[in-house]
């Protein structure tokens, strides 16, 4: 016991062994009180805060949210035993106690922002709009955090109230707008596509400009990241969302029809008024005998000549036009609660523009583009039962027949002349 005293007064005799000796009992209580909370924080945490979850569920926000709170412990046991060391020299007093203020603040912000972050991931999980994103909320609140930790951080170590930090930042209120300035932005894009739900999470959207066609997997503060149709990843500023064009193809998901309107051209010389061969080759696909009917008002056929249809107006395009809108709608793939117009457009060089304008049942691109080319391949394969003709430019096939006519006719002439 006396050798004990002995060492007690050598150390309280010498200013830095006494300071040393000090030092190393609070870092050592500082590691035993980490590595104590590493053992039970987590079980309190699970039991306080998480108590309504089943134990088979797998959780990690107690482990993380733990994680963060052993942190306060060694700071606190820290700042604590300092009041029984009346002997540290001041200015070591004072860094000890400036220290531990730092680290107090640093891990209260790391503690706050673990926080917000499982927030916005228990949103993700749980909010029944699962096609909205917080994560620019989030984003927002981790920085109000980091801002506020840095003021207190910067008053500690100026040992000055907070109130005079802040009021100090008024006069580089225009430094910090320059620097922020896109933050800024961002943070009003980010407000007003979020709160006018003009783009969510899932959407596709399309940006010709940049580009740009695929889903929105990612809404942040500052961008917004889409995977583009071929697996590609684009981020683009969120505040190009209000300035820019771009295209929102959910409204046409939600309703489950898919739009076709789409032109096909005829050679307008093919277009003439309905005679009796012409009904009688019309006749033989299904179905037009009724449309004649129709635009006959009854009539039979057979009964009147060919003059009645030129003074009606009756052509071979209006018989057509009839048929096709009455064909698309007893197709199974077409809506028939959606418009269905078959219209003559403006003509053109490129022939007489025929355009086909109804929306699909299905949404699925796979089974659009398939319905879309059954309904053109069947129009190409049909028009000739109506006499008409589709318009494109001559090609290669088109000159060598044109070329084989004319040496035919020469060869006959010469023949004839011999």
């Amino acid at each position: 016991m006396n050798y004990l005293n002995t060492i007690q007064t050598f150390i309280e005799g010498n200013t830095v062994l006494s300071a040393t000796f000090s030092l190393f009992l609070l870092i050592v209580a500082g590691m035993v009180a980490h590595l104590i909370c590493k053992f039970f924080v987590v079980k309190v945490v699970r039991r306080v805060f998480f108590s309504a979850h089943k134990s088979q569920v797998p959780l990690d926000k107690d482990v993380r949210i733990s994680e963060k709170l052993s942190n306060f412990i060694p700071v606190i046991t820290v700042y604590y035993l300092l009041q029984f060391m009346p002997d540290l020299p001041e200015h070591l007093l004072i860094a000890i106690k400036t220290i531990c203020g730092i680290l107090f603040f640093v891990y209260l912000s790391l503690f706050f922002t673990e926080v917000l972050e499982i927030v916005n991931n228990s949103y993700s999980r749980k909010s029944k709009r699962k096609n909205h994103s917080i994560k620019g909320y989030i984003q927002v609140g981790k920085i109000l955090v980091h801002i506020l930790s840095a003021i207190m951080i910067l008053a500690i170590m100026s040992n000055k109230s907070p109130v005079i930090i802040i009021s100090s930042l008024g006069a580089v209120a225009a430094v910090l707008m320059l620097v922020f300035q896109h933050t800024l932005l961002s943070l009003v894009a980010n407000i007003q596509v979020s709160s006018n739900d003009v783009l969510q999470l899932g959407d596709w959207i399309e940006m010709p400009d940049n580009g740009i066609s695929g889903e929105v997997i990612d809404i942040a503060l500052h961008t917004i990241t889409i995977r583009n149709w071929d697996n590609t990843l684009s981020r683009i500023p969120t505040k190009n969302f209000l300035t820019e064009t771009y295209t929102n193809w959910q409204a046409m998901f939600s309703s489950g029809a898919r739009r076709i309107m789409r032109s096909f051209h005829l050679d307008q010389t093919s277009i003439r008024f309905v005679d009796q061969q012409m009904v009688q080759q019309m006749s033989q696909v299904r179905g037009v005998n009724e449309q004649l009917s129709v635009l006959m008002d009854g009539r039979d056929t057979s009964a009147v000549g060919d003059r009645w249809f030129a003074e009606n107006g009756i052509t071979n395009l209006t018989v057509f036009r009839h048929y096709l809108t009455a064909w698309l709608a007893q197709r199974d793939d077409i809506r028939k609660d959606m418009y269905i117009v078959v219209r003559a457009m403006k003509p053109s060089p490129e022939g007489l523009p025929v355009e086909i304008y109804c929306f699909t049942s299905s949404v699925i691109w796979a089974e659009y583009e398939n319905s879309q080319s059954a309904i053109f391949e069947y129009i190409y394969a049909v028009l000739g039962q109506f006499s008409l003709r589709i318009y494109q430019h001559p090609v290669g096939n088109d000159l060598w027949r044109l070329s084989q006519t004319r040496s035919q006719a020469l060869q006959n002439s010469e023949s004839r002349i011999e």
